[in-house]
């Protein structure tokens, strides 16, 4: 295993634990409905996002207020990834022909967020993901408001330089973070990133949002 992958491994455990730890005390406020069990983790408590500047795939400014209005699937990787990331977004593509199915008045919006800016520009990015939809949207630009956007997903992301000192590599964790309408984050969803799944886990973290309203 490589000095990346272990890195990854265990940042990585470390952040869903305390992802789980959070949870947990969230769960015992009293009177609250009890948060759904899914393959990953429903907060009660909406997380905000932080203050950034990114952008879009026409390469105008994009910030947390346009997150606002639909719901929000957020899958942090990049496009010279060989493996993981077109996975997922593969995944991701059928999850919206799932919901648009059981969910047909439902808004969503769904977006690949680039941890590579280097190499990933706007056009870039939003190339490859509309090779997977027509309608995916891809967010780069300046790598500490990546970072700070991904810290605030619990996404672990790592750049490596190779042994010959001139290319390096991008380690990633794979998961897909859902905001609500105003742009808060109300769930995580962890590997394996399974569409069948992942449409019965929204529709959990749906029907939960609307308890906590009551």
């Amino acid at each position: 295993m490589s000095s990346l992958s272990r890195m990854l491994m265990i940042t990585a455990f470390a952040a869903v634990a305390g992802i789980g730890a959070v949870t947990a005390r969230q769960l015992l406020m009293v009177n609250s409905p009890v948060a759904p069990e899914i393959n990953g983790f429903v907060l009660q408590q909406p997380r905000l996002l932080p203050a950034f500047e990114l952008l879009n795939g026409q390469a105008e400014t994009f910030t947390g207020a346009d997150f606002a209005g639909a719901w929000s699937f957020l899958y942090f990787g990049f496009t010279y990834c060989p493996d993981i990331c077109p996975t997922a977004m593969v995944e991701m593509a059928k999850l919206k022909t799932l919901l648009s199915a059981s969910h047909p008045d439902l808004l969503a919006e769904f977006y690949l967020v680039s941890v590579d800016p280097e190499r990933d520009t706007p056009q870039r990015v939003q190339e490859y993901v509309t090779y997977f939809d027509d309608n995916f949207k891809g967010l780069t630009g300046d790598l500490e408001d990546i970072s700070n956007l991904a810290q605030t997903a619990s996404v672990i992301h790592v750049i490596e330089p190779s042994a010959d000192g001139v290319s390096y590599e991008v380690g990633h964790s794979s998961t897909i973070t859902l905001l609500d309408p105003q742009g808060s984050i109300r769930a995580i969803f962890r590997e394996p990133l399974r569409a069948a799944t992942l449409a019965d886990d929204v529709s959990q973290v749906l029907s939960y949002a609307e308890l906590m309203k009551e």
